[in-house]
């Protein structure tokens, strides 16, 4: 009996701890247990991501050079015998009596015998471009009739662009007959020059109106130790990034090329950063 009794009491006892808080399976408290890892992934909070925006694709092709500016007018004809207007400021002719007195002598050689070329054609462009300072200014090129088109158009979107120049003005100015040593150290931009390749007999040309050097001290010529010209030596340092130094992100590099022109820059031993150049069959 006492076996019995103390069985009894032993079953009593723990039947009374087990009704205490802790010992049940089940958890009571607040926070439910986690019997799994899905049971895991069902109860914890997701984080949400921040919703993020995709980068504008980046053009791989360059802009096409006739579409980045307004399209320029079509130069129509007017009174005056063989005379186009583009716009405001620009238009061409063809050399006037007063024009030919002006070159003959300097870019126009004297002795017109045998010449390459004739007054007939050659067309003279009256332009506008903006100086260093932003201002605008009067500017003029002697180049071949069959350029005088795409010239003009070239410097009318380099005006719309507000591309800087130091003048554009003819050889002529600079007193200096069949050479342009002080056109190009006063940085001019200029085209016509019935001249020979230095140290050649071979016609440049310039001869022929279908060549143009822009602004010539910042974009000078340079082989080996020579340099033209010589003003331009700190800029044969083709690393500077300045206003009108032509390299092939340049905008005159882009419209020159865009119409068939080929640039000195580009040539394989000496270089001419300041020289384009249009074969036209001559």
């Amino acid at each position: 009996m006492k076996i019995i009794y103390r069985l009894i009491s032993i079953t009593i006892l723990f039947a009374f701890l087990c009704l205490m808080p802790g010992c049940s399976s089940t958890d009571t408290g607040d926070t439910p247990a986690i019997e799994s890892s899905a049971e895991a992934q069902s109860v914890l909070p997701t984080a949400t991501a921040e919703p993020t925006a995709e980068p504008t694709p980046i053009p791989t092709t360059e802009p096409d050079i006739e579409s980045t500016f307004a399209p320029a007018p079509t130069p129509e004809p007017s009174d005056d015998v063989g005379k186009a207007v583009l716009a405001e400021g620009f238009y061409y002719i063809a050399l006037n009596d007063e024009i030919k007195a002006r070159i003959t002598g300097m870019s126009y050689p004297a002795d017109d015998e045998n010449l390459a070329i004739g007054y007939d054609d050659l067309r003279y462009i009256s332009l506008l471009y903006y100086d260093f300072d932003g201002n605008v200014q009067n500017g003029e090129l002697i180049v071949n009739a069959v350029l005088a088109d795409e010239v003009m158009e070239i410097f009318y979107a380099l005006y719309q662009a507000k591309y800087p120049f130091t003048s554009i003005r003819l050889v002529d100015d600079y007193g200096e007959p069949g050479d342009d040593n002080l056109s190009m150290a006063a940085n001019n931009t200029s085209a016509f020059n019935y001249r020979y390749v230095t140290g050649s007999d071979t016609l440049s040309r310039h001869s022929y109106g279908a060549a143009i050097d822009v602004n010539p001290v910042l974009n000078p010529y340079i082989d080996g130790d020579r340099i033209a010209p010589e003003n331009g030596a700190r800029y044969a340092d083709r690393t500077l990034d300045l206003p009108g130094m032509i390299d092939h992100d340049d905008l005159c590099y882009k419209l020159f090329v865009a119409h068939g022109w080929t640039w000195g820059g580009d040539w394989s031993g000496d270089k001419d950063y300041q020289h384009f150049s249009k074969d036209i069959g001559f």
